[in-house]
Formats: C-alpha cells, sequence, structure tokens
C-alpha cells in the first residue's frame, strides 16, 4: 500500500468516527419536545455534474441559485470578485501571458504594449481584461466572449497581440512575457458557508495526499507551485452536521455537486470527444468530489491515475498563402495539409501529430520570419512554401536550424542546387521541364511570335529562361519580352501597350501568379490586344479566378501545371468532392508533402528528419496521392508530365478549367484518355431530300457549337456527349428507319426532327423506346397532341401561332383575293389549315386553294394556273425551298404581278438556289421570331458567324437550343435515380430555360409559346456581269400585340 493511500485511509478513518461520535451526541435531547427532529437524507455517493455557462453570466448564474452549486472554472481570485462570492483556499496558482501574432514585434515586458497602434485580444470579463484596461490605455484593446474567438481574431490578424491565462496561451503560440501571478480558486454563494467549508477541506486533503501532485503533472510540465493562501478563517474540519437547507445539505442529499464552467479552456477545462469535460479543473474537481462522499457517506476515495505512455507529439510546419498574389489557392492548401493530418492521426500509432502553419505571403522576406517562429514552435519539417522565393527565403531559416523542408509547388530551377539550398526537397518537378512543355503547348496552337511576360521573382526568371530557351532551339522566336516586379504592379498598361507596339505579336506567353495575370489580362480586354494568352501553374486553376474582377477574360487561355500521376488511397477522390479543394492546384502535392514528413517523423521521433525523409522518398519511391515520389540526390522529383489546361467562359453557367491534354517528355502533347462516361445524343434533320438539306450543315454547325459547350461544362464532372447523327430525309417513313438506328446505337434522347412529318415518323420508333425528343423546326399543330406523341418537345412554336401572323399580315396589307398554295405533308397541311382557318374567320375566303405532294409533284405549272385562272391578287405559298423555288419561278414566268408570301420554309436565302433572286425581290416571308438580345444568343450568334455553315442556314439557335437542353436534362438523368428521360426535360429545361433562341418554357404537352414572328422581305438583284445579290431582313414583328415595325 502506498504511503499517498496510506494518508487518504487514515483521514477517512479519523472524519467517520468523529462523525459518528457527534451523530451519536444529538441523539438525546427534550423528551418534551413534540417538535419532529430533521435529519439528513444523504444519498449513497456524489458525482460532479457539469453545467456549461458563457464566462461573462457565470457569477450570475451561481448566485441564481438554481443552474450550480459552484464555479470551478479557472477563475482568478479578485478582490471585485470576492464581493459577490466566496473562494475556497488556491487550487492553483497563475501567471498572465502574451503571445503575439504572425509579424508582431517582439516586446520584453508587458508596458511594451501601451502604445498606440497597438491591438490587443482578450477574453471578456476576465483577469487579462481586467489588467489591460487599467494598464493599457493607449493600446487599443478588444473584448471577446470565449477564448476560442480569441486566438481566431489573432490568427486573423485582427489583433496583433493575445493576452491570457499563460499555461492557455503556450497552447496556441510561444509566450513572450509571463505577469502577474494570480491564483484559482472554486466560487460558492456567499449563503454557502457549509460547503465552502467542506471544500477547502477536500482541496487539502487533495494537495496532502499528493495526489494534486500528480493532477498537476498530467497537466503541466515543470514543479508544482502552488501557493498557500488559507488563513485563520479556512476550515479546518467538515461541517459536522449539515444544516437543512443549505447547499451542502442538497448536494449530500442529491449525489450530485453541479459545477459552472466555461469549458473552452484547455488545459483547464474542455470537451473530449464524447463531450465530457475534461482538463486539470475537471481532475481536481472529481478528486475533490471524491473526498466530500469518502467523508461523508463512507464510499470509496481513488486515487487520480496519470495516463501512461502519453502519445508522442510531433509538429509539422506548413508553409502557404493565405495573403499575397496567389493566396487564393490557400483554401485549398488548407485543407490537403489538414486532411493529411487527420490521416496521420487516424494510423493510431501512439503519435498526436500538430500542423503549424505559417503565412509566406509569397515573398521571401516574409517567409523568412514565418520559418523563424515555425522554428520557435518546435517543428520538426516544414511541408511548403508554395512560391519558389518564399521557399528560398524560408530556407535560409529553417536549414541553419537543421530543418528539413518538402515544397509541394515550388518550381523554379534555382531550387535545384543542393548546396546553395540544403535539406530542401520539392514533390513537384523543376520547371526547367515545364518550359518545355509550354513551348510545346505554344507551337501546337500554330502561333509563332508570342510576346514574353514575365515576373522577375525566382519562379517567373527561371521558368521564363527555360520556356525562351526551348522556343528559340526549336528554331522560333519572341516578338518582344518583358520583365516586371509584381509586388509592386498596380497598371499594366505600359506592359501591354508595348506588346501591340511591337506589331509583330500574334500571341501572348504570360508566367504570373492570380493578382499580376488579372491585371494584365483584363488591361488587354480593356485595351483591345485580343491575343491568344498561354500561362503556367502560377494562376493555373479555379481559384486563380478570384482575383479577376472580368474573369470572361480568361476565356481560350492556356496553361501548363505539374500532372498528378495515378495516386494512391483516396485524398484525390475526397478533394475533387469537395468544393473549396477542387478549385485549388497542388492539392495532391501537399497532402503528399505532409504524409511523407509524417512518415519520416515515425521513424525516430521526429529526430535526424532530412535521413528519414531521404528514406521515405528512396528505393521504390513513396505512394502518394499525386503519384509516386522519388527523390533525386538533389532533393528534386522527375514528375509525371503537365497537365495542359484551358479556361472556359460559357455565358450565364460560369467558368470552367478543364485539363483535357497532357504532356509528357517522351510522348510530347496528347489528348487525355477520356474515363468518364459518354453519353450518345441523336441529332436528326434532312440531310439528303431536297426539301430541307440545303440547311442539314448549317444545323450540324449549331449543333456542334452545342455540344462543345456542354462538353466543356461537363468535363469536370466526369461525363462527356457525343453526337450521333440521322437522316430522315424529310420523310415519316425514313425517319422511323432513322430512328431504330439511333435506338439501336444506345442514345439517351434525340435532337430533331426538323420536318414536322419526319418528327412524327420518329417518335413512334422512339417513344416506344422511352427516348424523349426536341425539336429545333418541327411546327404543325398535329404535333400538340401529347397522348399522340408522347415524349416529344419542341423550342419552336406551333404553327397554329403562325398561320394567325400570316393572316393578320395579309389583313394589315389590304389583301382580298388570295390563293393558297401548300404541301400536303404535316408541316403544309398543318400550317395551311392554320392560316386557312384564322382567315376565313376574319370574314375572307380563298379565291384558290391548291395542295401538292413536294416528292413527287416537279412542274408546277398546273397549280400556277388555279392562280391565274381565278384572278388572284396575292398567293400565300406553304413550301420548302425547293419546291417553293420552283413555284415563285413559275408565278414570274407566268407573269403573275401580285404579292407572293412565304412561310418559315422558305425564310432564309438558301431558297435562292431553285430561283433568282430577280424572283425573289420583294416576297414576303414569316418565321419565328429571336428573343431580345442576351448573353447567350449574342455569344451563339457570334460562334455561328464564325462558324461559317451556322450562318446559313434557319433555326440554328433552335438547334443549338434544344442541343444543350438535352445534353443537361441527360446530365439530371444520371445524378437524379427514379426519374424518367420526360421528367428529366421537364425538371431541368422545362421552365424559363435561357437559350440562344429566347426563354423557352415547355408546356404540359411539350409546346414552347415562342417569342412570335418575324415577318420579313428578300431584297434580290442580278449586276450586270450577272453576279446575283439576294438577302432577307425582318422588318416587322407580330406577337401579342399584333404587327410592329422593327
Amino acid at each position: 500500500m502506498n504511503t499517498m493511500y496510506n494518508k487518504k485511509m487514515i483521514a477517512m478513518m479519523l472524519t467517520l468516527s468523529m462523525l459518528a461520535a457527534s451523530l451519536a451526541g444529538c441523539a438525546g435531547g427534550d423528551d418534551d419536545d413534540d417538535t419532529p427532529d430533521w435529519a439528513i437524507s444523504m444519498a449513497s455517493d456524489v458525482e460532479a455534474v457539469w453545467v456549461e455557462s458563457g464566462w461573462d453570466p457565470i457569477i450570475p448564474n451561481l448566485n441564481a441559485g438554481e443552474m450550480c452549486d459552484v464555479i470551478i472554472s479557472a477563475m482568478t481570485k479578485t478582490e471585485a470578485r470576492d464581493q459577490v462570492v466566496d473562494f475556497t483556499r488556491a487550487y492553483y496558482t497563475s501567471s498572465q501571458g502574451v503571445i503575439g501574432g504572425s509579424g508582431a514585434a517582439s516586446i520584453t515586458s508587458v508596458s511594451d504594449l501601451n502604445a498606440a497602434g497597438t491591438t490587443i485580444g482578450v477574453q471578456s470579463g476576465t483577469t487579462s481584461d481586467l489588467y489591460a484596461n487599467d494598464n493599457l490605455a493607449m493600446a487599443t484593446i478588444s473584448a471577446y466572449e470565449d477564448f476560442p474567438s480569441v486566438i481566431s481574431a489573432l490568427n486573423n490578424g485582427d489583433v496583433m497581440y493575445a493576452m491570457g491565462d499563460a499555461p492557455v496561451l503556450s497552447l496556441e503560440g510561444t509566450l513572450m512575457v509571463t505577469f502577474s501571478d494570480e491564483n484559482f480558486g472554486f466560487a460558492v454563494r456567499e449563503d454557502s458557508g457549509e460547503l465552502l467549508d467542506a471544500l477547502n477541506m477536500a482541496i487539502g486533503a487533495v494537495v496532502d495526499s499528493g495526489e494534486y501532485d500528480t493532477i498537476y503533472g498530467a497537466s503541466f510540465d515543470g514543479a508544482v507551485t502552488l501557493a498557500d493562501d488559507t488563513t485563520a478563517d479556512t476550515a479546518t474540519a467538515y461541517p459536522a452536521s449539515p444544516s437543512e437547507g443549505s447547499t451542502l445539505t442538497g448536494v449530500l442529499e442529491s449525489g450530485q455537486l453541479k459545477i459552472c464552467t466555461d469549458p473552452f479552456y484547455p488545459p483547464f477545462e474542455s470537451y473530449d470527444a464524447d463531450n465530457n469535460v475534461v482538463g486539470f479543473d475537471a481532475d481536481v474537481a472529481h478528486a475533490v468530489v471524491d473526498e466530500i462522499a469518502a467523508h461523508y457517506m463512507g464510499t470509496a476515495n481513488p486515487v487520480f491515475v496519470a495516463p501512461e505512455d502519453p502519445a508522442t507529439t510531433i509538429k509539422i510546419g506548413a508553409m502557404y498563402d493565405s495573403t499575397g498574389p496567389i493566396g487564393n489557392f490557400g483554401p485549398g492548401f488548407e485543407y490537403a495539409t489538414g486532411a493529411a493530418i487527420d490521416a496521420l492521426n487516424a494510423m493510431g500509432d501512439d503519435y498526436v501529430f500538430e500542423l503549424v502553419y505559417g503565412d509566406t505571403g509569397c515573398d521571401g522576406t516574409t517567409a523568412g520570419t514565418s520559418a523563424q517562429s515555425l522554428v520557435d514552435s518546435g517543428v520538426v519539417a516544414v511541408a511548403g512554401a508554395a512560391c519558389s522565393g518564399a521557399s528560398i527565403g524560408a530556407n535560409a531559416v529553417l536549414s541553419a536550424a537543421g530543418i528539413p523542408m518538402i515544397s509541394f509547388a515550388s518550381t523554379s530551377p534555382a531550387l535545384s542546387d543542393a548546396t546553395a539550398y540544403p535539406h530542401f526537397y520539392r514533390v513537384v518537378p523543376s520547371d526547367a521541364i515545364q518550359g518545355e512543355a509550354m513551348a510545346d503547348m505554344v507551337g501546337a496552337a500554330g502561333v509563332t511570335s508570342p510576346a514574353l511576360l514575365h515576373m522577375v521573382n525566382a519562379y517567373g526568371a527561371g521558368l521564363a529562361d527555360s520556356f525562351k530557351s526551348n522556343w528559340e532551339a526549336a528554331g522560333n522566336s519572341v516578338c518582344t519580352q518583358t520583365g516586371y516586379d509584381e509586388t509592386t504592379l498596380t497598371d499594366a498598361s505600359t506592359i501591354v501597350q508595348g506588346v501591340i507596339d511591337a506589331g509583330t505579336c500574334d500571341s501572348v506567353v504570360l508566367i504570373a501568379y492570380n493578382t499580376d495575370a488579372a491585371l494584365i489580362l483584363e488591361t488587354m480586354a480593356a485595351l483591345g490586344a485580343a491575343l491568344p494568352v498561354f500561362g503556367s501553374d502560377g494562376f493555373a486553376g479555379e481559384a486563380a479566378l478570384e482575383s479577376f474582377n472580368a474573369p470572361e477574360v480568361t476565356n481560350g487561355v492556356q496553361n501548363t501545371k505539374p500532372r498528378a500521376a495515378s495516386g494512391s488511397g483516396d485524398f484525390a477522390a475526397t478533394c475533387a468532392a469537395d468544393a473549396v479543394c477542387s478549385e485549388g492546384i497542388f492539392t495532391s502535392e501537399a497532402y503528399d508533402a505532409v504524409m511523407m514528413i509524417g512518415h519520416a517523423a515515425m521513424m525516430e521521433d521526429g529526430a535526424n528528419m532530412a535521413t528519414h525523409i531521404n528514406m521515405v522518398g528512396s528505393g521504390d519511391g513513396y505512394a502518394g496521392a499525386s503519384g509516386n515520389q522519388v527523390f533525386l540526390s538533389n532533393g528534386d522529383v522527375g514528375g509525371s508530365g503537365y497537365d495542359v489546361c484551358t479556361f472556359h467562359h460559357v455565358p450565364t453557367f460560369g467558368q470552367y478549367f478543364n485539363c483535357d491534354r497532357m504532356w509528357t517528355a517522351t510522348g510530347g502533347l496528347a489528348a487525355v484518355p477520356w474515363a468518364g462516361a459518354t453519353v450518345k445524343i441523336g441529332f436528326m434533320g434532312d440531310a439528303s431530300s431536297p426539301a430541307i438539306s440545303d440547311f442539314w450543315v448549317p444545323f450540324q454547325a449549331a449543333a456542334g457549337i452545342g455540344l462543345s459547350l456542354a462538353n466543356t461544362i461537363a468535363y469536370s464532372n466526369g461525363v462527356q456527349f457525343e453526337i450521333v447523327w440521322g437522316d430522315t430525309a424529310c420523310d415519316g417513313t425514313t425517319a422511323a428507319t432513322s430512328a431504330q438506328a439511333l435506338v439501336d446505337a444506345g442514345v439517351w434522347g434525340v435532337v430533331g426532327a426538323a420536318c414536322s412529318g419526319a418528327s412524327i415518323g420518329a417518335n413512334a420508333v422512339l417513344s416506344a423506346a422511352g427516348i424523349p425528343m426536341i425539336s429545333y423546326a418541327s411546327t404543325s399543330p398535329a404535333l400538340s397532341d401529347a397522348t399522340t406523341y408522347p415524349d416529344f418537345f419542341r423550342v419552336v412554336p406551333s404553327d397554329a401561332g403562325q398561320g394567325l401572323a400570316l393572316s393578320d399580315l395579309l389583313t394589315a396589307n389590304g389583301e382580298t383575293d388570295v390563293a393558297l398554295i401548300h404541301m400536303v405533308n404535316a408541316y403544309g397541311a398543318g400550317l395551311a389549315d392554320s392560316f386557312k382557318t384564322n382567315w376565313e374567320a376574319a370574314g375572307n375566303t380563298l379565291c384558290a386553294e391548291v395542295g401538292y405532294d413536294e416528292t413527287s409533284t416537279s412542274d408546277y405549272s398546273t397549280v400556277v394556273a388555279a392562280v391565274n385562272d381565278n384572278n388572284c391578287g396575292a398567293v400565300v405559298t406553304v413550301s420548302y425551298n425547293a419546291d417553293g423555288g420552283m413555284i415563285i419561278g413559275e408565278l414570274a414566268a407566268s407573269g403573275f404581278a401580285g404579292q407572293i408570301y412565304g412561310t418559315d420554309g422558305i425564310a432564309e436565302t438558301a431558297i435562292g438556289n431553285y430561283t433568282s433572286a430577280d424572283n425573289l425581290n420583294g416576297v414576303i416571308a414569316t418565321k419565328p421570331a429571336s428573343a431580345a438580345p442576351s448573353e447567350v444568343s449574342m455569344t451563339f450568334d457570334y460562334l455561328c458567324a464564325t462558324t461559317p455553315p451556322c450562318g446559313q442556314g434557319i433555326f440554328t439557335a433552335e438547334a443549338f437550343d434544344a442541343l444543350t437542353m438535352m445534353a443537361f436534362s441527360a446530365f439530371t438523368f444520371l445524378t437524379t435515380p427514379g426519374i424518367t428521360a420526360s421528367q428529366a426535360i421537364a425538371g431541368t429545361a422545362g421552365s424559363g430555360w435561357n437559350g440562344a433562341s429566347g426563354t423557352i418554357t415547355f408546356l404540359a404537352n411539350g409546346d414552347t409559346p415562342g417569342s412570335g414572328y418575324c415577318i420579313g422581305s428578300y431584297t434580290g438583284s442580278t449586276a450586270a456581269d450577272g453576279t446575283e445579290s439576294l438577302s432577307f431582313d425582318c422588318n416587322q414583328h407580330w406577337g401579342s400585340t399584333g404587327i410592329t415595325d422593327l
């Protein structure tokens, strides 16, 4: 039996015998007193019950009498507090301390803080708060509700220094000074004298038995420094007979000592993973409660046992940028390094890993200061820095202290010099290799005379030299070269004007960080320097866009960045699924740098780190998230090549950064093999009939534009789309055959058809297979029947509207004797019926009506004869290009002089292939109108105009819209289990879709209301040399308010 246990047993036996004698003495009394004797009814044991309280209201909560019986919360005994509560004897002697934030000036005395411009964070209502306000009047004091908020303010730079209890601050940083010794005590209400005496006796017993020393040693290093502040008033015996209604009686009868605490103040009190209050105060409290229970109830009084074999704590430094030109990437680095620390701690190998962060500001001087802070905090190695200049600055400090570094993003060739930069390793390749990759990327774009713009820091100068050497070695030259200091650059107009003035530059190679890249690219846009831009890893990734006021200026910019090989573990997938991590760069490398340091540290408890880091990266190397890392003799790695990535701006959808090409030293530039899902979309149109095959190539061009944008957006989500073409020949039977071929090809949905009859024929096959259609040109009113034609949608309005528009147009133009000539297919018959119904409803009649089969009619003289024989004054023809052209030509040949009206089947200059420009001059036609210009429509118009076949067609904007709507709907279907394809279309694109042809909303039957109709006319002529000129221009609009001039 040990001495401590003997002391406690003797004390317990003495107090039990004294209590028994006291109770026996109370058994007698006045036999004549009829008042019943009150007797305490004690519980079998007493437990500590913790009650969380904020710091500021903790004393009022005690004195209110409901929440708790005592405060145990690292509370300093002060005269002011002693006026409202009673304190026990001291259970801890402490001092106040100060720690500084990043870049804070050193101090030798707390009085050094009493200066204007100095900012200090304290916890509200604490002794540090009181001291600061009483003694540091010239400084700015910021009081926070809780201690974690104080530390957050310090780390965020909101305050320069933090003041508080020295033991607590020492866990957050290096103590700069300590001052003002003070004692902690338990606090009770002033009417709780019996409880105060019991607590004082129990504290004394814990101290005298030696148990206090064990508790102290479990939380703090060094000798016990507890002050004895007992007085003559301090109890020397437990209350023998706790009185009725006293706080002590309540504790003994309930078996609970309710303790108010502010549990966010380690090492004194905090929550563990199971939400239990732990820490030094908790250990003392439990020992005191056990003493009281042992005294009054005779329960066992266990002795505190310190945890055996505590885990070895390893501190790992992490250096990157929360501020500076690449501060945008800081959140990604923070995620990656934090995930690595979590992974190391999850190994459970009797090690506790802590990450100590240092901001470099992407600056060598700042990095040197930050490195010294990491040295002082006791890190065994450092993961970082990110910027090459920062790594150079930090290495001067760290290598002198024998602390190795593993950089995850510093690529300057200068750092390959192991003599100049000892103990430096990196898991990214030197830019000596990236320069070659950049030269190949630029050359593949077909440019020959780029301007080379670059920072003059270690990274910028090194990579610029490498690119230029490789570019010139291939027989090329640069048109101009400009270096600049990114730390002082505020106006890039001179740099950009230099490129313009050079006169021979066909592109720009920009080696920059985020901030200066944004300034230069936005200045290029402002000055009209519309040149292709090629960049490097300094501003590669979506996070770089946070530095831009107009991120769309990056559209088309190509960048190289080190390529992560096929890695081990699940970090890469976890990062890709996280919104913050996925926007960063070098995140897998940052993760690996910390992991390699951790594995090296476990070899010898953090000793001889350079030797062990070499061992981790030797032989077969380290299998990391960024690939297999093998260190060369100078600390470099060979790398796995480079990603070649492109920034894309997609109007209304945002910015994308897709790495769809790669470069290797042996294979050069190549496409990245696609490993995601491929979704096939059918596209049906007339590729072979005389009807509208003139528009097939423009339709294909528009669909190709839509496919490119859809694939740009879907690339990072692991989906790509592929078009399977289907010819309908503008015929229902042919369309059905083509539809079956698309079903067999495995298409998810079909865009098309163009001709209404073809859509009807295809729908019979596709709907049976559950495959939806979105037509871009089928306007027959018959297709509004969703029962007959299920899973059918269209982005053009039904001809029921065009028929009314045409009727109103003829009425406005004063036409009376009107002949109607139309095809008998679904489109022709449907639109003719709509026009005729509206025309006759307005009180008019037709002077003639002739229907014909465009697939079998080659001579239209009989058709035209009906017009002339009935002396008709105007003609409405519902036709396609080939038959429409022949009809108009026949009318001209017959001498017809009246007005000719057409519909959307001929409302495009391709009809000029079938009749002369002179015959078409003055012909009026209607077609669905485009909505008011929008960002999407203007972007499409630009892309369509620069893709020549697209600009030569009709319904091209609608074809683009149908393709993109189908692609997005397919993506919704893939990510939303349990819905049908048509539900995906209705839910994704069915309400307010912002398209190139306008805002599209599907009605319940798959129709769209449209944006009214364009009323246009042909202007045609033939020059003396026989050259024809033909144009079609919309000069009026028909809508809900009738006809208006444009």
